[in-house]
């Protein structure tokens, strides 16, 4: 009896210590748990030196940046050991996700907002022209682009198996291909339902603010390189679409006659909206072009009506539709730079954002995020996962292909010692170190100081070299040291400023010591 009751105890006692010492909210065993994470100091506060704060991800409206999102946090977390939230507010299209992360409100700037520091799964290519514009307008706030994120996107209006069949079997059209729907030489729209056959609740306004129907720069390209004035309406907030009945904006082809025209269905804000515009009007295809109020009045629609519809790679929406995507004239990317969109949406190059201060804050999610590298196959199969696993999260889903693939992402991990430029070696106690042998992380470089490139067994890093004489630095982060001025000195190694010669000496040249101040 009492060696059963011994026995119990022990077994309560190993329970209490489970219990208390493991973060049930961990996805890895050996992540860092929540009372041993980082924050990140505010860079942005209106004093320059702000509160602490969690790195805040911006996650836009679309499955494959949701699950990108999530992956993104949880090695954040647990694995680079910062605090971590994803902004509940969705971003709907990806120049919205630029202006989260340059804490903007609008394209101008002139409305700020709190700012984010991460986007996944921006896809860029599409919103190449409203980005090159901000940055030349913004530089220092505009994000900073990490490069891919291993997979690129494929992007197209899109037509169900079932009508692309049925229309090859009558007439031998071929639904794939742009031309087959020119209404002058083909009647495509037999195929396909009416705008008068949608429930016209599930649609949203074409003025509707954030919809990109009422995109000004986007309306101004496409009556620029359309010539269809009456295609747009000027009212006093800028150019929008004209939608005669407020939900649908209607091709030329089909304009004198609604009921020709075949319904092209957006998601999110109505992205890329102003694409299909540009290719309905250049190729002669009747469509009656509208923006579901949600995702599932989209998805919904998708599948009850025979219509067109948006659809892109990574997204496993639509697997079971055996859909196909339009095939228009190869992608020309000079004429998309400059907003003519006649030709097919190329392959759409999806990258990850951060904020420019996150890479003074926490360089090692810069480095880290830099090397996140997943395939299509990859995002295919989470996103596959999502849709089909009975009550998982994203982030289960997402937790479950870390466990899984600890080999993969190891290689992704920057070493606690490999210094960006603007940081040098730091030891236990946070001094600044010429080599590898005391350090353990790095840190930024102060005044006095700058960042220099230097290389061991374990590769490149920086270090923090105070410097010489004759120069100085009053910024924290530089990568080199300026000569003193004329007139001015510094007596010796390591100064923020550069003082005057003493009163009866001088110095004509730059980059002079005290003992080069020379007798007048």
């Amino acid at each position: 009896m009492r060696a059963t009751w011994t026995a119990w105890v022990i077994l309560l006692l190993q329970v209490c210590w489970l219990t208390l010492g493991r973060d049930h909210g961990l996805c890895l065993d050996d992540g860092v748990p929540d009372n041993r994470r980082m924050y990140v100091q505010d860079l942005l506060n209106a004093s320059g030196a702000g509160p602490e704060t969690p790195i805040r991800l911006v996650v836009f409206d679309w499955a494959s940046a949701r699950v990108a999102t999530a992956l993104a946090a949880i090695f954040i977390r647990e694995v680079l050991g910062y605090h971590t939230v994803i902004t509940p507010e969705i971003a709907p299209g990806s120049f919205d996700g630029v202006l989260a992360l340059a804490g903007c409100s609008s394209a101008d700037c002139s409305q700020r907002q709190a700012q984010s520091h991460v986007a996944m799964d921006c896809w860029m290519t599409e919103i190449s022209f409203n980005f090159d514009q901000f940055v030349l307008a913004n530089p220092d706030v505009a994000p900073i682009d990490l490069g891919s994120i291993g997979y690129s996107g494929e992007n197209s209006l899109s037509v169900k198996g079932s009508i692309r069949d049925a229309a090859y079997a009558r007439s031998g059209l071929a639904l794939e291909f742009y031309r087959s729907y020119n209404a002058s030489a083909h009647d495509a729209a037999a195929y396909f339902d009416r705008i008068s056959d949608l429930n016209h609740s599930h649609f949203s306004p074409c003025n509707t603010t954030g919809n990109e129907f009422a995109n000004d720069v986007e309306m101004r390209l496409y009556r620029q390189w359309t010539d269809d004035w009456e295609g747009v309406v000027e009212t006093e907030t800028g150019y929008i679409a004209n939608c005669p009945d407020g939900l649908f904006w209607i091709s030329p082809a089909c304009r004198h006659n609604t009921s020709e025209c075949i319904p092209i269905l957006a998601a999110g804000n109505g992205w890329i909206v102003y694409v299909f515009m540009q290719w309905a009007t250049f190729y002669g295809i009747p469509a009656a072009v509208g923006t579901a109020a949600t995702w599932e009045d989209y998805a919904a629609n998708v599948v009850a009506f025979r219509t067109l519809f948006h659809w892109w790679m990574p997204d496993a929406t639509f697997h079971q539709l055996d859909a196909s995507m339009l095939q228009f004239p190869r992608h020309r990317a000079r004429e998309w730079a400059v907003g003519n969109y006649r030709t097919a949406d190329g392959q759409s190059n999806i990258v990850k954002l951060i904020a420019q201060p996150l890479q003074l804050a926490a360089p090692r999610v810069q480095r880290f995020l830099q090397n996140f590298d997943l395939d299509l196959e990859d995002m295919q199969s989470l996103l596959r996962k999502t849709s089909t696993s009975a009550g998982a999260t994203t982030e289960e889903v997402a937790c479950e292909w870390i466990r899984a693939n600890r080999d993969r992402w190891e290689k992704w991990v920057p070493v606690q010692t490999q210094c960006l430029a603007g940081y040098g070696l730091v030891d236990d106690a946070g001094q600044h170190v010429p080599d590898r042998r005391d350090a353990v992380a790095c840190s930024v470089c102060l005044a006095g100081t700058f960042s220099e490139p230097w290389s061991d067994d374990l590769g490149q890093t920086h270090r923090c070299t105070v410097c010489p004489a004759g120069t100085h630095q009053n910024s924290f982060g530089e990568t080199g040291c300026a000569a003193c001025d004329v007139g001015t000195f510094t007596g010796d190694a390591g100064n923020a400023q550069c003082e005057r010669c003493e009163l009866g000496r001088y110095a004509n040249t730059t980059g002079t010591s005290e003992s080069r101040c020379t007798l007048d």
